[in-house]
């Protein structure tokens, strides 16, 4: 009984999160270029890729680790956090958008477009 009872909760719960809209779009490589509207945390890893955070997007974090890459997010897109871990990485955000940000490494940037 107390099994089945687990089992119902662990199941709500995984129910809960979908209707919630909790999903994570990972994005790995080298020179990939990428735009989509973003729920959820965003994840980029490798190099040299080029991503664009369409309208409408609304991103609790958006994660980056490696060098040179590059994340446009468009007006109209929400974003809570920017983690940042690499070098030479550009984050490009709308100036209508405050964020909670962290960088580990070299020249990485973070700035605000009007």
């Amino acid at each position: 009984m107390l099994v089945r009872r687990w089992s119902i909760a662990a199941g709500l719960i995984v129910v809960g999160a979908v209707l919630a809209g909790c999903s994570h779009t990972a994005i790995h490589g080298e020179g990939v270029r990428h735009e989509q509207v973003i729920r959820g945390t965003l994840g980029i890893n490798g190099e040299d890729n080029e991503v664009r955070v369409l309208a409408g997007s609304d991103v609790a974090k958006l994660s980056v680790l490696g060098e040179d890459n590059y994340v446009f997010v468009e007006d109209g897109a929400r974003v809570g956090k920017v983690e940042i871990v690499g070098e030479d990485n550009h984050v490009s955000l709308p100036g209508t958008i405050v964020v909670e940000f962290s960088s580990i490494g070299k020249d990485n940037r973070l700035t605000y477009r009007r």
